[in-house]
């Protein structure tokens, strides 16, 4: 036994379809987030340490230490995100140099003096690295 669907069925069924198959091309056309989104979590984490280091406390050694942790992040994601972050980057590691030269000068310095020097490169890294924060998550949200 063969049922007829009729014209008006018909017209349905294909309708259904084409906004079933336009609902899965836009699905599609949402891309996730770009790569570098990815990475910034782990960046923002990596500078919390560093940032959050007491050099009284825990020594220009774990500065050190936190500063390579933190520019290796910062590097994973500038290579992620190409040049879309060019002047942020430039600025971060712009900073990043000062506070490694900072760094080298200070190593033998009793604590508190290579605190009181190291503050202004830290301070450099900190604005620099939240403008390149502000922008990343920009681009993410």
């Amino acid at each position: 036994m063969t049922i007829y669907a009729g014209p008006m069925t018909m017209h349905k069924t294909v309708a259904i379809a084409a906004v079933s198959s336009l609902a899965l091309l836009g699905l599609s056309g949402c891309s996730s987030e770009p790569d570098y989104c990815d990475q910034l979590d782990a960046t923002e984490e990596a500078f919390n340490e560093l940032a959050e280091t007491s050099i009284i406390s825990e020594g220009t050694d774990t500065l050190t230490q936190r500063y390579d942790a933190f520019a290796a992040e910062v590097n994973s994601l500038t290579d992620a995100a190409g040049d879309e972050f060019s002047e942020e980057t430039t600025a971060v590691e712009e900073s990043l140099d000062q506070l490694n030269s900072a760094l080298q000068s200070a190593a033998n310095l009793d604590l508190g003096t290579a605190a009181e020097q190291l503050g202004p490169s830290l301070e450099a890294v900190s604005e620099s690295a939240e403008a390149l924060f502000t922008s990343v998550t920009t681009e993410c949200s």
